[in-house]
């Protein structure tokens, strides 16, 4: 066990240190406040706090975790092995910045709780993130800050054992609109028909009577492709099922159709599946009530997992919704027009309520990429996504992380928008899941 000296343990002290050494690096520890203590304690041993005892291990602690108001932070930023650190110190400790302020700083999402400009969506802005303006949002630097205290801890300590961790790939899927023709409300049916008619759109009319008549399958119903992928790769995804009313930005089918119904039945059986919280419902916890119960009758499943249609979230109001809807689990922690991490972390924890400070049940499953995102955002053909995808995948590794990805039903398969991503796609599936 390691014994941790610190003058104050607060709720954020306990939070992080609980992620960077139980979890991430699966060692037992202890806090201390008695300096007597400390200095009679023969086994492993740092000191987090402001002063040096003896000749133990120290690390100068940040003010952060021993605060509880939010408020502007002043950055000093440093690099540590070619990895961004941020509270740096330059107080003759053995690690140059505070890998627990910063860690704290990047998971709990600080800057969100800060007034911010949102974007169309109502969406926090990534660019304007802390990651983003210094250029390692595209790295997992929560999961090197671990390694760093892993490395200093050995340094001192050689015969600490340190557990092993795997890489591990999660493949998930947001099912926002399971038949582009079938199961459509009857105005959909018959607005698309007239606006196509209109607009002369012949392909469209085209493909239409094709898949309504059953000469072809909806291109949307790419399922059959997905299991077949399932089972060549042995993976076993995560499905959301979108299952809120028609809006402007939910475009979905007819909840309680009988073709619905039979798909996530099918789904649900096979795999683990999650609801997927319309754009609508996000200020009304009503709607996520009523989307839960229809996700849970349709799949008789007790659901508990969650991920925001279009990635609509605010701190904290969003994560206490959820919770109070029993959802244990949520997905939704990613940016939403680029890759990388938000949270600087490629490792499921636990929400942190930094208004409440105190800490949550909710798990936190944060992802590093979405299709969409390469496809409508930054709008990469199929052979640059995979490259960046799979540099994203090594930087993953580099850390024994978890890397999660979102796909759509509608962007995989032949008849994919995205020209060719179908046979780059399979490739990133056998280069992740390696």
């Amino acid at each position: 066990m390691l014994l941790i000296y610190t003058h104050k343990i607060t709720p954020r002290l306990q939070y992080i240190a609980d992620l960077l050494l139980r979890e991430l690096l699966e060692i037992d520890f202890e806090f201390t406040t008695s300096t007597d203590r400390f200095y009679q304690h023969e086994g492993y041993k740092l000191n987090y706090s402001r002063n040096r005892i003896g000749g133990e291990l120290f690390i100068y602690s940040h003010s952060i975790l021993f605060e509880s108001e939010i408020h502007q932070q002043r950055m000093e930023y440093g690099e540590v092995n070619g990895i961004t650190t941020l509270f740096s110190s330059n107080k003759e400790d053995d690690l140059s910045y505070d890998p627990f302020a910063a860690s704290f700083f990047l998971v709990s999402r600080y800057e969100e709780y800060l007034p911010f400009k949102e974007d169309k969506y109502g969406r926090y802005r990534i660019e304007k993130s802390a990651a983003y303006d210094r250029g390692f949002n595209q790295i997992p630097v929560v999961n090197h800050y671990a390694l760093h205290l892993k490395e200093l801890l050995q340094l001192r300590y050689p015969d600490l054992v340190f557990p092993s961790k795997a890489y591990q790939f999660v493949l998930t899927y947001d099912v926002d609109q399971a038949f582009k023709y079938s199961d459509l409300p009857w105005f959909r049916k018959y607005g698309s028909l007239v606006r196509s008619l209109f607009r002369r759109d012949k392909e469209f009319l085209k493909e239409r009577k094709a898949v309504l008549s059953g000469q072809i399958k909806d291109p949307y119903d790419t399922y059959d492709y997905q299991f077949e992928l399932n089972n060549r790769y042995r993976i076993y995804p995560i499905y959301f099922f979108h299952m809120g009313n028609y809006g402007a930005n939910d475009k979905s089918n007819v909840w309680n159709s009988r073709r619905m119904g039979t798909l996530v039945k099918s789904i649900s059986e096979k795999y683990l599946i999650g609801i997927h919280p319309s754009y609508n419902s996000h200020d009304k916890p009503k709607k996520i009530e009523m989307e839960i119960a229809r996700l849970n009758a349709a799949s008789s499943r007790q659901i508990t997992r969650s991920r925001q249609h279009f990635l609509r979230m605010s701190f904290p109001e969003t994560y206490r919704r959820l919770i109070e809807q029993g959802i244990t689990e949520d997905y939704t922690l990613g940016n939403p027009g680029l890759i990388g991490f938000r949270a600087s972390i490629a490792s499921p924890f636990y929400f942190y309520d930094l208004i409440r400070d105190e800490n949550t049940n909710l798990r936190i499953f944060p992802f590093a990429a979405m299709d969409s995102a390469l496809y409508y955002h930054m709008k990469v053909t199929s052979e640059t996504a995979l490259s960046e995808l799979k540099i994203l995948v090594d930087e993953v590794k580099k850390v024994h992380g978890t890397f999660i990805y979102i796909a759509h039903n509608d962007l995989i398969g032949k008849q994919s928008p995205w020209k060719g991503w179908n046979s780059y796609y399979e490739q990133f599936i056998e280069y992740a899941r390696e």
